[in-house]
C-alpha cells in the first residue's frame, strides 16, 4: 500500500482538494499542515517553490489541478475517452477561475477589497455559478459526466467549501444542481471521517 503525504499551509486553499481526493478514495495519508512562519524555510526545498505537494512513496507531485487529475486516473474518478476528459478539465478550469476571481479579492488590500466587491457579488459570481449550476443540470447532479463521480465534481466540492470560508456564506446554497454533488462528496464515508477530524483553519489576511 503506497504512503501518502499531503503539504500544506494551515487553511484550506489549494491543498483542501488533494485532501479531499485521498479521503473520498479511502487512502490514509499524513496531512502535514505547514505554519506560515517555517514556509521561508521549506521553499526552497520544493520543486516549485510551491504548495500543495502530495508525496507517494517519497515522490513529489506538485500543482493541485495536476494531482488531482492523477489521482483521479488511480481511482478510477477519470473519463472513458478523450472527449469525456476534457469535460472534467473544463469543469476543474472553470471552478478554478471562479476561485481565482474570489481569492485575488480576498488577498487583496482592504481599499481595493471594498472597490471590488461589488463586482464580485453582482457579475463575477453569478455569471460562473450559473454556468456551472447550467451544466450540473444536464448531468443529473453532476458535474462532468452525468451519473458518474469524477475527480473535478470532488475538486469543485472542495474548492466551493473553501471559498464559503473566503466569502462568509455559502455561495451555492440557491444552486441545487451543484447542491446535489455537493451533498454527494461529503456524505462518502472516507471525506466525513476527515471533516470530523479536520483541523480549524488559520487563514491569513490583509489589512
Amino acid at each position: 500500500m503506497p504512503s501518502y503525504k499531503v503539504s500544506y499551509f494551515t487553511f484550506k486553499g489549494l491543498g483542501e482538494p488533494v485532501r479531499f481526493m485521498l479521503a473520498y478514495a479511502n487512502v490514509d495519508f499524513i496531512d502535514n499542515r505547514v505554519e506560515w512562519e517555517d514556509w521561508p524555510k521549506l521553499k526552497p526545498t520544493l520543486p516549485l517553490g510551491q504548495l500543495p505537494l502530495l508525496e507517494i512513496d517519497g515522490r513529489a507531485f506538485h500543482h493541485c489541478i495536476p494531482i488531482c487529475r492523477y489521482l483521479g486516473s488511480i481511482f478510477n474518478l477519470t473519463g472513458s475517452n478523450a472527449v469525456e476528459n476534457y469535460e472534467i478539465d473544463c469543469i476543474a478550469d472553470t471552478v478554478n477561475e471562479l476561485r481565482l476571481k474570489i481569492a485575488m479579492w480576498y488577498y487583496s488590500y482592504k481599499r481595493v477589497k471594498n472597490e471590488k466587491y461589488d463586482e464580485l457579488i453582482n457579475d463575477s459570481i453569478p455569471y460562473y455559478l450559473g454556468k456551472i449550476e447550467d451544466q450540473a443540470a444536464t448531468k443529473d447532479g453532476y458535474l462532468a459526466l452525468k451519473g458518474k463521480t469524477t475527480w473535478a465534481d470532488i475538486y469543485a466540492v472542495a474548492i466551493f467549501d473553501y471559498i464559503h470560508d473566503l466569502m462568509g456564506y455559502d455561495i451555492v446554497k440557491d444552486c441545487k444542481n451543484i447542491k446535489k454533488i455537493q451533498q454527494k462528496i461529503m456524505s462518502a464515508d472516507g471525506v466525513k471521517r476527515y471533516l470530523k477530524n479536520r483541523p480549524a483553519d488559520q487563514i491569513i489576511t490583509f489589512n
